[in-house]
């Protein structure tokens, strides 16, 4: 077993340990996800393993080829029991994480910015395994990833998780935990007021939408 499959399994071990304690009011509980239930964050989980490359295709050809819309209705559409689900994540051990180009990192990623997703809004512990969380924020650093984030969103910042020893950039400093910073690099704006130092009042700028002026939307 190689490392990310040995932390997969971790992290997998985890989130089944907390699904399993959820009763129906926090299966169907907001997630940090915006739309998203809790029980439609963990059908999410599943679809990279159920969707061949064919049935991807076709699911987004019938989205249009958008992504986040084909996402969506995978996610929203499964009725099956919470016990099933719950299941069908156990599963994924056995199974194989079909999204094409998708690098060695991308089930580990996958599955713990999502499992922030559920913690998060639950108050259940949010703390990442430090050597988890640095994988995951070093791929949310790539070029890859920084094209599906709000443009410009790290650039002249020097980030820091004081828990996990990562850092990223140079510029003015960002600092928290690792949990904090997965989630807003993520795109999530749930974590900033964890944030600290002298650039976290750009990130939460870049963020968070503008609030509007005593004039109207643009504060005129």
């Amino acid at each position: 077993m190689n490392e990310i499959d040995a932390l997969m399994d971790a992290e997998r071990t985890r989130i089944l340990g907390v699904l399993e304690e959820l009763d129906d009011e926090q299966w169907n509980a907001p997630s940090l996800c915006a739309g998203w239930r809790v029980r439609d964050v963990v059908v999410h989980l599943l679809m990279p393993y159920h969707l061949t490359v064919p049935r991807f295709l076709g699911n987004m050809a019938a989205a249009g080829f958008k992504f986040d819309a084909m996402a969506d209705r995978w996610a929203r559409k499964n009725n099956r029991p919470t016990r099933h689900i719950t299941e069908a994540l156990r599963q994924t051990a056995k199974a194989r994480f079909r999204i094409p180009g998708a690098p060695p990192e991308a089930p580990l990623c996958h599955l713990v910015i999502h499992a922030q997703d559920i913690y998060r809004p639950l108050g259940v512990d949010h703390t990442i395994d430090a050597r988890s969380a640095n994988i995951v924020l070093d791929q949310l650093a790539t070029p890859q990833a920084r094209r599906a984030l709000k443009p410009g969103l790290l650039d002249g910042l020097a980030f820091a998780a004081h828990d996990s020893g990562w850092n990223y950039g140079t510029g003015a400093e960002v600092i928290g935990s690792a949990s904090a910073l997965v989630t807003t690099l993520a795109g999530r704006p749930a974590a900033i007021h964890e944030l600290t130092g002298s650039g976290a009042a750009h990130i939460r700028r870049r963020l968070l939408p503008p609030v509007p002026g005593p004039g109207g939307p643009t504060g005129t």
